[in-house]
Formats: C-alpha cells, sequence, structure tokens
C-alpha cells in the first residue's frame, strides 16, 4: 500500500474513521505527544521523526483496523 492510497482512503472515509478513533493532532495536543515521546526517550528508527512536524495524524487500534478492512 502506498502512501497516496492510504491519503485517498483518509479522505473519502474521514468521517467513518474518525467515529472509529482516527484523530488528527495539532497545536498543543501536538505538543504534548512530542514532549511525551521525548521524554520515553523513544529512538526515531522506531517512531519517525515528527519534530517538525505540524500535524500528525494518528489512529486507535480500532480506527487502524476499519482502514485494514476498507482497503481489503
Amino acid at each position: 500500500m502506498t502512501l497516496r492510497t492510504t491519503e485517498n482512503y483518509l479522505g473519502k472515509h474521514d468521517q467513518e474513521l474518525a467515529q472509529n478513533g482516527y484523530e488528527i493532532l495539532k497545536g498543543n495536543r501536538l505538543k504534548k505527544l512530542k514532549l511525551a515521546i521525548f521524554e520515553l526517550n523513544v529512538p526515531e528508527t522506531d517512531f519517525g521523526n515528527i519534530t517538525k512536524a505540524p500535524q500528525l495524524g494518528v489512529f486507535d487500534f480500532r480506527a487502524f483496523l476499519n482502514l485494514a478492512m476498507l482497503i481489503s
């Protein structure tokens, strides 16, 4: 699956995924997440470099399963 495919599904099914736990973090909530990750000392190789990201889409388990079912 490519990034473009994922973005297409997120765009087409955004309300359904949001009801199941998908969120886009911005502002204060994103700063708190970045701080929590920094405090846990999570290596970038495990999580990725999000220090300069202005927003970040996050899935809980239910939303992740929902996306997988939509794609298959």
